[in-house]
């Protein structure tokens, strides 16, 4: 069976084929819930994007969803440059949780797998220069908390303490796991294959 990203993300895509070499994009136009904690809110996010994918394709589908979270409060992208700025002057000298929920599906054997990945990221102080620079690269822009740590926001990163690639929206030790329990088999060497899997149904 073939293995399926519920995600146009280029970032999602460009990671992802550290896993597999060969994988089908089918972006999910499920509708995001912003209800519940932010653990809740991005495992049910990542859930239905890959439901809404599994329910028309075969396979087994990969749905992820990564929002920044401070102080409780949520982080999406921004959605102007005074947005932006107020989220960066928001993380500037202080640390926050980076989640990514990731939901697998193998519609083969209806085996369903869920988690939810943290990441903690600390900013140096940042200067309102630093910042002004920084949005004029547009980097920001379609990236939760604005920023992109794999970009021109690197500079600013102190350090992580977690899978640096939670950070960038795809977890994949994480994901390896969970695409092993619904029985998606050569994750690493380019093979493609489902088999039967334990537990857990749509």
């Amino acid at each position: 069976m073939r293995l399926i990203l519920a995600s146009e993300s280029p970032r999602r895509k460009e990671y992802l084929a550290l896993l597999i070499s060969d994988f089908d994009v089918v972006g999910s136009d499920a509708p995001e819930t912003d209800e519940g904690t932010p653990e809740e809110r991005v495992k049910a996010n990542a859930r239905a994007k890959a439901t809404a994918v599994a329910m028309v394709h075969d396979g087994v589908v990969v749905g992820a969803d990564t929002v920044v979270e401070i102080d409780g409060d949520v982080l999406g992208k921004p959605t102007s440059a005074e947005d932006a700025r107020r989220m960066l002057h928001r993380l500037s000298g202080r640390a926050h949780r980076v989640l990514t929920g990731l939901c697998v599906v193998n519609t083969q054997t209806e085996a369903e797998r869920s988690a939810v990945e943290e990441t903690i990221v600390r900013f140096r102080n940042l200067t309102d220069a630093e910042i002004e620079g920084y949005l004029e690269t547009g980097d920001p822009w379609d990236k939760a908390g604005a920023y992109g740590i794999q970009g021109r926001a690197a500079p600013f990163v102190e350090g992580i303490l977690g899978d640096y690639y939670n950070v960038v929206g795809l977890p994949l030790c994480r994901l390896s796991l969970l695409l092993r329990e619904v029985g998606f088999a050569g994750v690493g060497d380019g093979a493609q294959q489902a088999g039967s899997a334990e537990g857990g149904s749509r």
